[in-house]
């Protein structure tokens, strides 16, 4: 289907590893599940499989259940359907019940309509820190309100906002809303529906009302290292690629202003000595201090000139592309909507925390960096010398 679908030519490599993987993972499903299987057949007295044994096969042990009456029939033995039904069927009452339970259903549906009140939040915080906003709406409690009191918690849209809301694996802005009458500190940032940008704020003073006027500021040394991180996952992407093969690709990622966590296809653990060569080559590109740009584009025209892009994910009619490295040899491309550093010496350093595994065939990688990164160095180095005053023995130079 390469002919019709170019992103699978794209991801060739990742999908072969992913149904290899598959493959192995089935096997070993199967095999435990014949194990089981086997030992539920000893204490079968009729002709009827038990229909709880059919069901712990499946939702245990992942052997599916056409799968299971395929071998009974050899043994002229049928699974007890109506065992098996009323154990799903439970199954997904509880599933319901849970999800159900955490109220999340009815609070959200409220954003579908503030979208069809205000329409989409135009978003300056790409070229702007701070600006002035006019409230279009307020909700508490799962409802549309007129005002917040002090004191109050609830939510708040604007036309416009210099605060990036959480997607992308980027943490939303936090920072203050202010006029002469009014102080509302922002506790976090939301993207919900499509282009409907959702303020999380505590009135400290005053009332907030719709069609107040407010200066929106946000906190921009957290900002700051939210960017570094996010173009820190970017370089860092580009890295494992380039270390570890094209299989790799993203398949999740933490921004937040302390660390970044990055998950990505790979079939095995990483060594220490690969570990060492990825930051190794990290911190190589940000000591080079190459030209972070970006620019608008429709999402065909970026991935015909290279541009990363996450298989399986949707973009709109137009994408931002974010490109570093020096203009005759870009050293990563990739599509994104988050916000980024203007150079990757912004970045300062890259230090590695851990690697680890996810699940079958994803690993993830947390790092910190800039400020963090020499902090965490420093206490690396304070626990290396305490133990060499109580080994009594120098540290080599």
């Amino acid at each position: 289907m390469g002919h019709a679908f170019d992103e699978l030519n794209r991801a060739k490599d990742l999908i072969t590893l992913t149904l290899r993987l598959e493959e192995e993972k089935f096997k070993d499903a199967f095999t435990r599940g014949i194990r089981v299987l086997e030992e539920e057949l000893k204490q079968t007295q009729n002709k009827q499989f038990s229909g709880l044994a059919a069901f712990k096969l499946y939702d245990t042990y992942g052997f599916p259940l056409d799968l299971t009456e395929d071998i009974l029939k050899d043994r002229h033995l049928e699974v007890n359907k109506d065992e098996f039904n009323d154990a799903m069927a439970q199954q997904k009452k509880l599933a319901r019940a849970s999800w159900a339970g955490s109220g999340e259903k009815t609070a959200e549906t409220i954003w579908f309509d503030l979208k069809e009140k205000c329409g989409p939040t135009e978003f300056i915080g790409y070229r702007f820190s701070e600006g002035e906003g006019t409230v279009s709406a307020l909700s508490k409690d799962g409802t549309i309100v007129d005002r917040l009191e002090k004191g109050d918690q609830g939510f708040l849209i604007a036309n416009q906002t210099p605060f990036y809301g959480e997607s992308g694996g980027q943490m939303g802005d936090t920072g203050n809303l202010v006029n002469s009458s009014v102080r509302a500190h922002v506790l976090n940032t939301h993207k919900k529906v499509d282009g409907l940008i959702v303020h999380e704020v505590r009135v400290d003073k005053g009332t907030l009302e719709v069609g107040q006027t407010l200066h929106f500021k946000i906190d921009v040394n957290r900002r700051e290292k939210l960017r570094a991180n996010h173009s820190a996952t970017h370089l860092l992407h580009e890295v494992l690629r380039r270390k570890l093969g094209n299989s790799v690709t993203q398949k999740g990622s933490l921004v937040a202003p302390d660390r970044l966590r990055f998950d990505f296809s790979y079939h095995t653990s990483i060594s220490a000595k690969d570990l060492r060569s990825i930051e190794g080559e990290m911190n190589r590109q940000i000591r080079g201090n190459a030209l972070v740009s970006t620019e608008v584009s429709t999402p065909e025209a970026a991935i015909k000139k290279g541009a990363q892009a996450l298989f399986g994910e949707k973009y709109g009619d137009e994408v931002r592309v974010v490109s570093m490295g020096k203009t005759d040899d870009m050293f990563s491309v990739e599509l994104c909507g988050g916000t980024h550093v203007e150079r990757l010496g912004d970045i300062g350093y890259f230090k590695i925390l851990s690697e680890s595994s996810v699940s079958s065939g994803v690993r993830r990688i947390e790092a910190v960096t800039g400020v963090d990164a020499e902090s965490y160095a420093a206490k690396q180095e304070d626990i290396i010398e305490s133990i060499a005053q109580a080994l009594k023995t120098p540290l080599p130079h």
